[in-house]
């Protein structure tokens, strides 16, 4: 094994949480987001004899794996159903039933608005509020890094602007 590569068991522990969470992000269902986190951990085991850290960093590498396995997932089931699903999905308030109700009308809202971006710029948010720095996001994204801080400054200030016209 390399010295500037740790062991595989460490990777998986330390981003298996932030690995499922952008997946779940993704995909809405937790059944699929399990189903394809373990695909992402089988695929970056196969491949890890192959990772380079002076290349991309051990996050980054992650997380092309985790993107590329979402849009097959997504490519299988078409884009119609990832907006449906996104849109259903809704957090979990603990009481007061109108508080409750005035979260799902502000969330869907925000989804709504969310699914008008351009997808660069969902996948800029998503994963940088992954944990990813702008620099991983560009590499994943093929892009540089101020193209990634641009990409998520506009997409952020564009659904700020949409939610703000909503008045919701």
């Amino acid at each position: 094994m390399l010295a500037d590569r740790p062991p595989f068991e460490d990777l998986y522990r330390e981003f298996l949480g932030r690995i499922y969470a952008y997946v779940r992000a993704q995909v809405g269902a937790s059944a699929d987001a399990e189903d394809i986190t373990a695909q992402v951990f089988m695929n970056a085991y196969q491949a890890y004899g192959r990772f380079e850290a002076r290349n991309t960093t051990p996050a980054a590498w992650l997380f092309r794996i985790a993107r590329n396995a979402t849009l097959d997932h997504f490519r299988a089931q078409g884009r119609r159903d990832r907006l449906r699903r996104t849109i259903e999905h809704q957090p979990v308030a603990e009481e007061d039933p109108a508080g409750q109700a005035e979260e799902r009308i502000r969330y869907r809202a925000l989804l709504t608005q969310l699914a008008r971006l351009s997808e660069r710029q969902r996948d800029a948010i998503s994963l940088r509020h992954s944990g990813l720095s702008f620099d991983e996001v560009g590499r994943l994204m093929d892009c540089s890094e101020d193209a990634a801080k641009m990409l998520y400054h506009r997409g952020l200030k564009a659904l700020k602007d949409a939610v703000a016209r909503q008045g919701v």
